[in-house]
């Protein structure tokens, strides 16, 4: 397969230099490499820099410096440079470029530097030494089993979340990636010595590195403001106290609270767990109003946002040729009423255990692939797909029982309805046999993904029996995702650039299971998703959501259902191989 792949991570920086070589201004060159040619919003890619490096870049600007554009041996003066993963430095004089660091030229003042610019980045020196020692201090002070405390909860959460990327200052915190990864995740396991919180484990707090103290600190006190998630909400910036307060308060904001004034008393770190508190408190009640949340992602840097829509996500939002389909397959049914339609595909579950033609295996199967496909092209998206448990009842009577045996399931007990968009199928007319191939690789990366999240699904995580297992706690957000092309394995082969997720729960067992099911919309190019095309998803996920309700609720009643066999490798071979095809 190759006829989507794209050039990857490393390859998209090289570009992005040779792009940053052609332009003559400092600021230009600098803002060009730190949001990627534009693939990363300027907040986040500005957000990289120290303090230090932000002043020196706005004086940049403000006194219009060039880029230089040759870097001669013995050269002096700031340097900017693009780091292997996507972080713009700006060097001073004599300060070694990263390894493996591409160099995008030196700021020439054209005698224009302003005189007392080494007195302010010496006094901003300060004042992060200062707040990195008063962090530091503040763990120094505490009994030793607080670190520990905090070592373990972070080595526990991070192992189970998707990949992060932090800066402290010129140091990187992340697990993301063999090269640069230096924490429990993915890439760097569990007793690693790459690890940096197995370096630290253990050990007394007063010979910490000032910059390890800060990112135990703020990364558990940002923890401590809402889901396990939060550790994405900085991923690709600098995670200081300053930046964290201020990002926590405008959470509670979000929240529609408000801070106490008496809280501006307590000391830094004091007043960081505080806020945090009064946040994770705050967020739940919010939820229970109503408002839809979701997550933006920028997938260049992993940096995800939680937001709200202004709005209630309604049947409204369903695209027009989609609740046509519904409409078809439901005459009766009211779409504006979610129960309802759980009630409507109930009394049409009979039919749909029932065997099927065309392809499929029972009519649950068809009328699946049914809404995806109409899902897929109503949002003008490349590819739809929808995941799931292929034997739902037993995994209702194991759940039931507090089994840990779903947890242990293999990938093949799960299933993804993959389907092209017509758009998206023609892009192979020169490459027949690659469609197949790639739609099968989709949906076992999907299936994996089911597998994944079991655990938590399920849950029963916390049983001795999965540790050391590879497990992530289940997503409970949509989310929208612009640039994920160039990190993740599947998503380079494949071209997934933009996505939209819309994860989808199921009561099971009397309990709220999230994520065992969700809808899947991905673009290989063209525009970004927006939120109307957000909203689309989610109204069309809730339409989904009520069949899979519908048909556990019935399978676990009767005790009995049948189980998806289709949407597997040999299935896909047989509708989507060029023979297939033809007929």
């Amino acid at each position: 397969m190759g006829l989507l792949r794209t050039e990857g991570f490393a390859k998209l920086l090289e570009r992005i230099a040779e792009e940053a070589d052609t332009l003559d201004s400092a600021y230009a060159a600098a803002l060009h490499t730190a949001t990627l040619g534009g693939r990363l919003q300027t907040e986040v890619g500005l957000g990289a820099l120290s303090r230090t490096e932000s002043l020196v870049l706005a004086e940049a600007r403000e006194h219009r410096a060039r880029r230089h554009l040759t870097l001669m041996p013995g050269t002096v003066g700031e340097r900017m440079a693009l780091t292997g993963t996507g972080r713009l430095r700006i060097l001073t004089d004599g300060e070694p470029a990263p390894v493996g660091a591409l160099e995008i030229g030196r700021i020439d003042w054209g005698g224009r530097r302003p005189a007392d610019l080494d007195r302010r980045l010496d006094l901003l020196r300060r004042e992060e030494e200062a707040e990195l020692a008063t962090v530091h201090d503040w763990l120094r002070a505490r009994p030793g089993t607080v670190a520990d405390t905090l070592v373990g909860d972070l080595r526990t959460t991070l192992d189970h979340v998707g990949p992060m990327r932090v800066y402290i200052g010129p140091h990187c915190y992340t697990n993301l990636g063999r090269e640069h990864g230096n924490l429990i995740g993915k890439s760097v396991s569990a007793d690693s010595d790459k690890c940096r919180l197995n370096g630290i484990s253990g050990v007394a707090v007063e010979h910490w590195t000032s910059h390890d103290a800060a990112f135990v600190v703020c990364m558990s006190a940002l923890i401590a403001s809402g889901t396990p998630s939060r550790t994405e909400e900085f991923s690709g910036t600098q995670l200081t106290a300053e930046r964290l307060e201020t990002f926590i308060r405008a959470k509670i904001a979000s929240y529609d609270g408000e801070v106490d004034p008496s809280v501006g008393e307590l000391p830094l770190v004091d007043r960081l767990f505080v806020l945090a508190a009064q946040a994770k408190e705050l967020r739940p009640r919010k939820l229970e109003r109503g408002p839809q949340i979701y997550r933006t992602v920028q997938a260049m840097t992993i940096n995800k946002q939680e937001r709200f829509l202004d709005r209630p996500v309604t049947a409204a939002d369903l695209p027009a040729a989609f609740a046509a389909r519904v409409a078809e397959l439901l005459p009766l049914a009211d779409l504006s009423r979610p129960d309802g339609l759980v009630d409507a595909w109930s009394e049409s579950m009979p039919a749909l255990h029932s065997p099927a033609s065309g392809g499929f295996t029972t009519g649950l199967e068809e009328v699946i692939h049914d809404l995806v496909q109409a899902g897929t092209e109503a949002t003008g998206s490349h590819v739809g797909m929808s995941r799931g448990p292929r034997d739902i009842t037993a995994l209702a009577r194991l759940v039931a029982l507090r089994s840990t045996e779903p947890g242990h399931w293999k990938t093949s007990d799960y299933y993804c309805c993959v389907v092209p968009g017509q758009d998206f199928t023609r892009r192979f007319d020169q490459a027949p046999q690659e469609l197949p191939q790639v739609i099968r690789a989709i949906a076992a990366r999907m299936r994996w993904n089911g597998w994944h999240f079991m655990p938590h699904a399920s849950g029963v995580s916390d049983d001795p029996s999965f540790e050391g297992r590879d497990w992530f706690y289940a997503p409970t957000m949509p989310d929208m995702t612009e640039w994920t092309s160039h990190h993740h394995q599947g998503h380079v082969a494949n071209g997934v650039r933009h996505a939209i997720r819309v994860p989808l729960g199921l009561t099971l067992a009397g309990a709220h299971r999230p994520g065992l099911h969700d809808f899947r919309l991905m673009r290989t190019d063209g525009e970004v998703y927006g939120i109307p095309e957000l909203r689309a998803a989610i109204a069309i996920g809730q339409v989904l959501q009520s069949l899979y309700q519908a048909h556990a609720r019935r399978s676990e009643r009767a005790r009995s259902g049948p189980v998806v066999s289709d949407f597997g490798n040999t299935w896909y071979q047989q509708r989507y191989a060029p023979a297939a095809a033809a007929l």
